[in-house]
């Protein structure tokens, strides 16, 4: 045998191990693909940080994954069917603040499943700030204006909101002030801020992602942020707690998550190449300029972290008497 040869030999026994459990007992195989179901439209926050986590996996390990959009219903038809799928691990979605956090208490659909039991949790990849943001043009320039003109006439502020989330957010933030203001729905989130950019409404709340552009532009004001502690991405913006609204943090997030009782294998490959593509600072840089935070959680303090986020939007939920639909 000639050296060429026995180096082949060497370098296929070496592959074996990969080889076998990508076209037979391991998982993924190489001939199933896996389907990452996204309750929500392509283009959407979920969906475009899906894509650069997915592409990221897929790119690294060759793995098929398949994205499908399943909007409607704050994402719903997704989670209904990953709920009902095997717990192989070939059916998979984002698991999200909008399906996890605030949609099982938002929606009567979502109230056939149980958010913590029905799911099985395996990465959490970046949280997202809710902003308050007013039109720079406008006569409410940070929040301390804006809180005093809701007080001084009940519901003659109003606020709009594209989503589940935003609803919450905008409720949340005018209870904590003490002020009455007028919640005005709208289909999704760049509908509100189009309205907002017009005048039509005084302040949105939304995911940081879907305004940043518009504050970087200096169209809108961030005047107040929800969470605990203040942004990476625009640190002058002041929280709700130092503006004297109490302790009020409800965070955005998005991560991984598979049926209940998800296959141990599948579990922790995700749970591994999560934890690879979120090292990559060529991906962190992406989420980043979308207005995202990278922040990997895995194992018992994602849990941790999902039960608590859960409870939290349902206290807040609560408090602002929010009814599901």
């Amino acid at each position: 045998m000639n050296t060429t040869t026995r180096s082949a030999l060497i370098a296929a026994a070496l592959c074996l191990p990969a080889l076998a459990g990508a076209a037979g007992s391991g998982y993924p195989q190489a001939d199933k693909p896996i389907h990452f179901v996204v309750g929500f439209p392509a283009g959407s926050t979920i969906d475009n940080v899906s894509r650069v986590v997915v592409d990221d996996i897929r790119a690294r390990t060759g793995a098929q994954i398949i994205v499908e959009n399943k909007p409607g219903a704050l994402g719903v038809l997704g989670v209904d069917t990953v709920a009902r799928a095997a717990p192989d691990g070939y059916t998979m979605m984002p698991s999200s603040s909008a399906t996890s956090s605030s949609g099982p208490y938002l929606s009567k659909a979502f109230q056939r499943y149980d958010a913590i039991k029905d799911f099985t949790q395996v990465g959490r990849v970046v949280r997202f700030d809710v902003v308050i943001v007013t039109r720079a043009a406008g006569r409410h320039g940070d929040a301390r204006q804006l809180v005093a003109a809701a007080k001084e006439k009940p519901n003659a502020v109003t606020s709009g909101y594209g989503s589940g989330t935003g609803q919450v957010v905008a409720a949340a933030f005018s209870r904590a002030a003490g002020a009455e203001v007028l919640g005005v729905p709208y289909k999704g989130q760049p509908a509100a801020v189009t309205d907002l950019l017009g005048g039509r409404i005084d302040f949105v709340a939304a995911d940081l992602g879907a305004v940043l552009p518009q504050i970087r532009a200096q169209n809108l004001n961030a005047v107040a942020l929800v969470s605990s502690k203040r942004s990476t991405i625009l640190p002058a913006v002041p929280t709700a707690q130092e503006l004297g609204m109490g302790s009020l943090d409800l965070t955005g997030w998005i991560g991984v998550a598979g049926p209940a009782g998800l296959a141990p294998e599948a579990a922790k490959w995700w749970s591994d190449q999560l934890t690879a593509t979120m090292r990559d600072s060529a991906v962190q840089d992406r989420l980043r300029a979308m207005g995202m935070e990278p922040d990997l959680a895995v194992g018992d303090p994602l849990q941790q972290f999902v039960r608590a986020q859960y409870d939290a939007w349902g206290q807040q939920i609560r408090q602002a008497g929010i009814q599901p639909e």
